[in-house]
């Protein structure tokens, strides 16, 4: 099934007229087994190839310090497994947002905008430049399925923007997921590691755009994790929190409108790259409003979540025990706030 024609006949179309390949591509019906064995694994075994002897020839490496065989096998394997994850998302969710579904397609999408990222993977061992190449090349190919998508799964125009921003989002987080829990298991003084160049790399300045965001709601969604609280004994609120939970919830739901609304607007308009990237951090930032508005204020996420724990069960059972009915008697002072805004 390999045909080495075909692949440099399709990364080069797709580099030179993106749109047009899409449509042809499109055209021939292609399994995602076709689209597999002609434009993935081919592309990428050749960056490897390529990543490898120019970090061989330049003194550097491929990924950070250095390189294991273990963490470089999971990288390779991970990196194919990817494009079957994002193609199964991207496929779901067009169904969610009123496409066409279908793999096959979903998983040429994917074929046919990792050309430009398997170039940077090659180049990214270059000196000085290597790494701001293969980020260029990422963000384009991220780009690419954005334009491709429409036109393999008859995504509606109405509703493509959300669906690319949910697809990116869900992916991205199962990436990071499955990258931590391997690197945590089989190459943990490579997260130190990492740590500290991330350290020394942002203390020049601040992240911004998509990954500074990314790692904006990282960071907040550690500092929350490392929250701790002992409720008291008797198991009674204070006046004092169940107004900072309504004050919360209102300054949430502010937080939250003004993101979708930044989200409301790109649906209304061809979107751009930077767009594009922009609206899959907005929704990022709307999964964890709730959780920023409490950190941010320097509030103890535990705490809150309590709060709200004990009003849940006070509007459940309003007079089961003293602590309940007190609970009860401070949900109904502030009712009308907390039900506005949750």
């Amino acid at each position: 099934m390999f045909d080495i024609q075909a692949t440099i006949q399709w990364a080069t179309a797709v580099l030179q007229d993106p749109d047009g390949a899409c449509v042809r591509y499109r055209d021939t019906g292609a399994t995602w087994q076709q689209t597999f064995f002609q434009l993935t694994l081919p592309l990428y075994v050749l960056a490897f190839i390529v990543s490898g002897l120019l970090a061989l020839i330049g003194g550097g490496s491929m990924l950070y310090g250095s390189l294991s065989v273990s963490v470089f096998v999971f990288s390779s394997l991970w990196t194919l497994g990817w494009t079957f994850v994002i193609a199964y998302i991207f496929d779901y969710f067009a169904g969610t947002f009123g496409g066409v579904r279908g793999f096959d397609r979903a998983y040429a999408v994917v074929g046919l905008a990792i050309v430009p990222a398997a170039a940077g993977t090659a180049l990214a061992p270059l000196p000085w430049i290597g790494w701001l190449l293969s980020l260029a090349a990422s963000i384009y190919s991220f780009y690419l399925a954005y334009r491709f998508l429409p036109v393999f799964l008859d995504i509606p125009q109405a509703s493509r923007n959300r669906h690319y921003v949910v697809s990116v989002l869900v992916s991205l987080l199962v990436n990071v997921v499955v990258s931590v829990v391997f690197l945590a298991v089989l190459a943990p003084s490579m997260i130190e590691q990492m740590s500290t160049e991330q350290t020394s790399t942002s203390s020049g300045g601040v992240s911004t755009g998509l990954f500074g965001g990314l790692e904006r709601q990282a960071s907040i969604a550690e500092s929350a994790g490392l929250d701790t609280w002992d409720p008291p004994a008797n198991g009674e609120l204070t006046d004092a929190q169940v107004r900072a939970y309504a004050d919360v919830l209102k300054k949430t739901r502010m937080l939250r409108d003004r993101l979708g609304s930044t989200l409301q607007g790109i649906e209304e308009k061809e979107a751009s790259v930077s767009d594009v990237l922009n609206g899959v951090g907005d929704a990022m930032r709307m999964s964890t409003a709730e959780m920023e508005v409490v950190k941010t204020a320097g509030g103890n996420w535990a705490e809150h979540q309590w709060v709200r724990e004990q009003l849940e069960v006070a509007r459940i059972h309003q007079d089961l025990n003293d602590a309940v009915a007190h609970n009860y008697a401070l949900f109904q002072k502030y009712r009308s706030e907390i039900e506005t805004y949750e």
